[in-house]
């Protein structure tokens, strides 16, 4: 069984992340897997060196002549290395699969990552309705999308990602305090990414400081916010760094999450739990696949109720203790070991399936 993964994405984050490391789960379990990919980005820089990922789409020109390029470079390599499943992603890159399929034996895959997704526009229903299967990144997006098809979670190293001690010396480097709780929020610093949310909730309580990890150009509306609610000393802005990520997870007391980014599976809360961080997250899709409120952290049923759960865990050591023991037995489910086990199923379930006609879906 061959299988190749086509990803719209040209940098380390997201999507394109989550099945980098789905596919390297794969083929750590004996299948011939490979990583094709948006090319002229960071991606492609750093996964140069690898024989499995190869970048097949492009990020200029795409309609027409660009989509044609890539239709047929997608196409040529499908029969020259005899590929026997497609699996997309991403919109852009499920248009170009299906096209490149047609009259092939090739079957289509497609994972639903968010839940906007659940229900596709008119020019998307077409698409899915010549996808053979269905997968999901949480459990809400199965039951809004009302297609059959597992729940194909992020993959955790969790040798990488594993409770330590905390890091003095990165205590000095980025200045954080010594005498106060941490929470940390990794993610993009724009809007829409919940920086707001969790400067609000953290503000009443003077015992926490926010550690901020990531980058983006709402970080001076955020400082302005966070001084007029009169916490903006206790706003700490430490960039990203990729290799530092394990360690800078383990300076927290708390780990704050407030917000999705494009895949729903919600990767930064199991990083979280597999370094023995307990979790304080909004209730948003995905969430409840990981946490059950009181044992691995507090979930919050809005942004309002953010700061009382936030309070929760600041104030009780012991609550917290046993939140990081349960986050981390948690997180050891989400192994690659354990995502092959769910995925070369479904893949086998694929293959042994009779093959959907091009046609418009029936509606749900």
């Amino acid at each position: 069984m061959r299988i190749l993964q086509l990803v719209d994405g040209n940098r380390w984050t997201g999507v394109a992340a989550v099945v980098f490391d789905q596919t390297a789960a794969l083929i750590a379990a004996g299948l011939e897997a490979q990583f094709a990919f948006t090319g002229g980005g960071a991606l492609e820089r750093r996964l140069h060196p690898l024989g499995w990922a190869r970048p097949l789409l492009e990020t200029k020109t795409r309609w027409p002549l660009g989509l044609a390029r890539q239709v047929r470079r997608v196409r040529e390599t499908l029969l020259r290395e005899k590929f026997d499943v497609i699996h997309a992603h991403r919109s852009h890159d499920h248009y170009v699969a299906a096209l490149a399929i047609r009259g092939t034996s090739v079957r289509l895959v497609r994972t639903l990552h968010h839940v906007r997704h659940a229900r596709p526009d008119p020019l998307s229903a077409l698409v899915f309705g010549r996808t053979d299967a269905f997968a999901h990144a949480n459990r809400e997006i199965a039951e809004r999308a009302k297609r059959p098809g597992p729940v194909l979670p992020p993959v955790i190293d969790v040798e990488r990602f594993r409770p330590a001690e905390r890091s003095r010396e990165l205590l000095r480097r980025f200045g954080l305090p010594e005498d106060r709780l941490l929470a940390g929020t990794v993610a993009k610093i724009t809007r829409g990414r919940g920086h707001e949310e969790a400067i609000e909730a953290a503000a009443p309580l003077p015992s926490v400081a926010l550690v901020h990890v990531g980058q983006g150009d709402h970080i001076p509306f955020l400082q302005r916010k966070a001084a007029e609610l009169g916490s903006g000393e206790r706003n700490f802005w430490v960039g990203y760094h990729e290799e530092l990520l394990p360690e800078l997870y383990r300076l927290c007391d708390l780990f704050l999450f407030t917000a999705s980014g494009a895949d729903q599976g919600q990767r930064a809360i199991l990083e979280a739990m597999a370094s023995g961080v307990p979790v304080v997250a909004r209730d948003l899709p995905g969430v409840r696949d990981l946490v059950t409120d009181g044992r691995e952290g507090a979930i919050a049923p809005d942004r309002a109720g953010l700061a009382s759960a936030l309070r929760r865990l600041a104030e009780s050591e012991e609550t917290r203790r046993r939140c990081a023991e349960a986050g981390r037995a948690r997180a050891m489910h989400f192994t690659a070991a354990k995502f092959a086990e769910r995925a070369i199923p479904f893949y086998e379930g694929v293959l042994s399936s009779e093959r959907v006609p091009w046609a418009l879906p029936s509606t749900p």
